[in-house]
């Protein structure tokens, strides 16, 4: 674990798409209960698909922690576009390097997602493993609050992992 609590978390800009696109599979590698994708599902995505990806029009936003001069984490929003739903959006892809775990980094990068989306007076939803205790902790401790499961949500190598679902209201 890295000791420092430098770092910075920031709005992915464009150029960056390489890196994000190399955290993002050492992430799908590394934590593949975190995704709905597989690594093989991503494979045949260069650095261009990434960079779109980061291209995202307002209110949408990938966010990335930086420490040590290097992209360590990142998280990314959708708001809804649909009339009857976009009072609401979602976080995907929250991924931190495990060196970095345990420094605020996590936390910062979420809380950075959750001032996003309610300071344009959005609900945030987010989906966790039910047994990822450091990732509940993290959202509850927040402010996020459960409101279901969902049974059989991922299956990975043959087993079968529930998810929580969580949300975050604006205040007001």
């Amino acid at each position: 674990m890295v000791s420092s609590r430098n770092f910075v978390v920031r709005r992915l800009m464009p150029g960056e798409g390489a890196v994000y696109r190399k955290l993002r599979f050492a992430a799908l590698e590394n934590a593949p209960l975190a995704f709905s994708s597989s690594p093989e599902d991503e494979a045949h995505l260069g650095d261009a698909d990434f960079e779109a990806r980061i291209s995202l029009a307002e209110p949408d936003a990938v966010f990335g922690v930086f420490g040590s001069g290097a992209l360590v984490g990142v998280a990314t929003f959708i708001a809804e576009k649909r009339r009857k739903t976009r009072h609401k959006g979602a976080m995907y892809g929250v991924y931190v390097d495990p060196d970095w775990r345990g420094t605020g980094a996590a936390q910062a990068l979420v809380r950075q997602v959750v001032d996003h989306a309610t300071t344009r007076g959005l609900a945030l939803h987010a989906h966790v493993i039910a047994d990822n205790a450091p990732a509940l902790r993290l959202y509850l401790g927040l402010g996020f609050v459960s409101y279901g499961v969902e049974p059989r949500a991922l299956l990975v190598d043959g087993v079968f992992y529930d998810e929580q679902l969580l949300i975050y209201q604006p205040r007001g």
